[in-house]
């Protein structure tokens, strides 16, 4: 085989398997999945131009709104509750930009472990383990946002990387890194943890070697473009949002009075663009910490690294058969994972084994429990997917102790642990996909995995 093919194989192979299957059956099931009954109501808003309310910011319910809008949606579904049947072909246009992110999440992971100095084989092994991780599938195929934090946040970690490599690009590489760093935490507030890991390795390397203009320069970067993200997703939001509808009742009469169609009496001045802007993160500030409504398939901080609670995301009885969509992740890699950062952890101690490690292993432990301890103290109600921006860390952790302990190993472990991977994610994905199944398998899943 030609040397060049040898260098690409790895990347082909992982970007025909990844959108066989993000795509394969995405308009399948007709139905609405779980949260697509919230997220779904929220991007018909943007046909409609009606005032909704959120607790997490616009940016992901607007890109799905903005993609359908260009193939052809025109909104009009109610998306009134989960099981609801809806055509195929609007289902497929709404569930396919979360699809391509997913789908892009996996070769994004791969350019960030090449990028980091590592072997096409590693590369390979990382982008292999997000492919097949169940997990990552599901929050990928549905009217979900997820999935475009995920990737807008380690895309931020990927071109800091590329600039801290660079010379001759390294501004115009901050500036992209700070954009996606703001893109991501525009989808959900917990995307800020991206941004926290750039802020400390910026202070770190300021206390190696400070150097005023270079430190004022990153800080100004990683603050001033996040935040005109941030600010410009808000003037869009409340552009597009002009009549009045479900989400007036949560905002303050000076806020109504900015929104056509309402009642509020003429006597009440109207908020200016930044007034809005404050009621409202401070409005989905409140609502967030005060939510007191429980889940059964709701979990806690502590039980995610053993994937403790998989979330029943939808289900149809046929008879003698039965279908079911769990959020539930492929075992081997959850349990490698946790293995890895354990280790990891315990390695970091002896002095031996801690020099053939790169330094990056303490920067990804941090993006580990940085992306896992802010849920301690949190009250209100938490699912198994929290844990994905966490997951993706340990798997990077598990590529580096891959590539600097074991690389030697026989490729035929290599190759074994790969196809165990991929057999064990072919036996759940009619949980992932909704495969209808006997009641007899779906009690052995049910024994297996609950």
């Amino acid at each position: 085989m030609p040397k060049y093919l040898k260098k690409i194989l790895p990347f082909v192979v992982l970007l025909i398997l990844v959108f066989l299957t993000r795509f394969l059956f995405l308009s399948y099931p007709t139905e609405v999945v779980f949260d697509e009954v919230h997220f779904g109501k929220f991007v018909s808003a943007y046909f409609t131009h009606q005032y909704y309310f959120d607790i997490h910011p616009p940016l992901g319910k607007m890109m799905i709104a903005g993609f359908a809008n260009i193939f052809g949606y025109k909104g009009g579904f109610d998306f009134s509750q989960i099981g609801e049947t809806f055509n195929a072909e609007s289902l497929f246009i709404l569930r396919f930009l979360p699809a391509f992110f997913g789908s892009l999440f996996v070769i994004l992971i791969y350019g960030i472990i090449l990028s980091l100095g590592f072997s096409r084989k590693a590369a390979f092994l990382g982008g292999f383990l997000v492919l097949f991780d169940n997990s990552f599938l599901v929050q990928s195929k549905f009217i979900l946002v997820d999935i475009f934090l995920l990737f807008f946040g380690f895309a931020s970690l990927y071109f800091f990387v590329l600039a801290e490599k660079s010379s001759k690009k390294q501004i115009s590489f901050y500036i992209v890194s700070a954009i996606f760093a703001g893109l991501s935490f525009s989808v959900k507030w917990t995307g800020l943890s991206f941004l926290g890991i750039i802020l400390f390795f910026i202070f770190l390397n300021s206390l190696k070697q400070f150097k005023i203009k270079v430190f004022s320069q990153k800080m100004i970067i990683f603050t001033l473009f996040p935040f005109l993200v941030y600010i410009s997703v808000f003037a869009v939001h409340f552009g597009l949002l002009k009549n009045s509808g479900p989400g007036d009742a949560f905002m303050s009469p000076s806020f109504q009075k900015t929104i056509s169609g309402n009642k509020i009496s003429g006597d009440i001045k109207p908020l200016p663009f930044w007034g809005k802007f404050i009621e409202l993160n401070e409005a989905m500030y409140k609502y967030n910490a005060g939510i007191k409504a429980s889940h059964p398939d709701a979990s806690k901080w502590y039980e995610w690294p053993l994937m403790k609670k998989p979330v029943w995301y939808w289900v149809k009885n046929l008879g003698g058969k039965t279908a079911n969509i769990y959020l539930l992740g492929n075992s081997l890699i959850w349990i490698g994972v946790f293995i890895a950062v354990l280790a990891s952890l315990l390695i970091i101690f002896f002095k031996r084994f801690r020099k053939k490690l790169s330094p990056l292993i303490y920067f990804l432990i941090f993006g580990y429990f940085l992306n896992l301890l802010p849920y301690v103290p949190v009250s209100r109600v938490t699912f198994l997917y929290h844990y994905l921006p966490s997951l993706t860390f340990g798997i990077l952790i598990l590529v580096v102790l891959y590539e600097k302990l074991l690389k030697n190993l026989p490729f035929s472990l290599y190759l074994g642990f790969l196809i165990c991977v991929l057999i064990l994610f072919l036996f759940l994905s009619p949980l992932s996909y909704g495969f209808p199944t006997s009641l007899q398998t779906y009690q052995m899943y049910k024994e297996l995995f609950f």
